[in-house]
Order: structure tokens, then sequence, then C-alpha cells
């Protein structure tokens, strides 16, 4: 495997197919985690972006949890601006995974697009996005797990929640 061949695949699979096709086909995520860890031992910065637009529906069986370890090799400065448009993304895939990802890179340049995850139709974004702005030292993200408790519906959602908030001795 050189970069070439690294940057194609990933540019080719923008986003993977959702879990229930790579279950058929598992030479994708061989080749994906092959692809990983090429830039594991090779860091460019240029896979950044193409990793977080690589996530598709689902866990990608085990796989998209290893891509933060690639992402943990660069700067926030490197990685927030490809973050914020990965949690903006229409794909769900893109989306949730980049909410996961975010609270390993906890900044105030995340505040507001995690704010309108506090929205989000589903339940599992609305909980990365608490667990991402709980690592943000400002007020501004207390005050919005402040304020998504009082509309969360979600009982899984209102525990992390009221956990977040105990733990901060709010």
């Amino acid at each position: 495997m050189n970069l070439f061949e690294a940057i194609d695949f990933l540019k080719e699979n923008q986003p993977l197919p959702d879990d229930r096709v790579l279950e058929t086909k598992s030479e994708i995520l061989e080749k994906f985690n092959e692809v990983r860890k090429y830039f594991l031992e090779n860091p460019n910065p240029i896979c950044i972006s193409l990793f977080i637009n690589s996530f598709g529906n689902g866990s990608g069986f085990g796989i998209y949890q290893l891509i933060e370890d690639v992402l943990l090799m660069y700067s926030s400065g490197q990685v927030i601006p490809h973050l914020i448009k990965g949690l903006k993304s229409q794909k769900y895939g893109i989306k949730y995974w980049s909410t996961q990802i975010a609270s390993s890179f906890p900044n105030n340049k995340l505040i507001d697009p995690l704010a309108k995850l506090l929205k989000d139709k589903r339940s599992d974004v609305r909980y990365a996005a608490i667990v991402a702005l709980a690592e943000i030292d400002d007020k501004r993200a207390l005050d919005l797990i402040k304020n998504a408790q009082k509309l969360e519906e979600d009982t899984e959602v209102l525990e992390l929640i009221e956990e977040v908030i105990s733990n901060l001795g709010l």
C-alpha cells in the first residue's frame, strides 16, 4: 500500500456502504483497515477529511471506532475544521461518528454545531453531542446541556444529562 492507493480508496468510499452491504463485502472493510494502518504508520493530514467522510451507516463492524486513533495523531487545528463539516453532514454515519470523535477534540468552535445536534431526531446523536459538549470547558456548553435536559424525552439521554450535571457539580 502506498499514499496514492490509500487516498484513492478513501476517495472512492465517501462514505463506505452501510453495514448490511459491508456484511457481504468483507474485502472493503479489510482494505479500509489496511488504509487505516497505512496512515498510522505514515501520517499525512490529507487523510483527515477523507476518513471523516468515509463513515457509512452502522459500526463498520468495529473499524470505525479505530479511526479516532488516526485522527488523534493530528492537532486540533488540523482536525476541527473537518469535524465541523462532519457534524453538519446530512449523512447520518458521518454526522454520528463526527459527534463521537468530537469528544476527543474539545474546542469552543464545536459548541455551535454540537448545539444543533441536541435537536437531532436520533437519540444516539443527541447522546454523543452531550458527551462531546461535556468535554468542552465553557459555560455555553454547560448551559446547552442544562437546557437540553428540559427538552429531552429519551430516558438514556436524560440519564446521561443528569450524570453530567451531577459530575460537574451544577
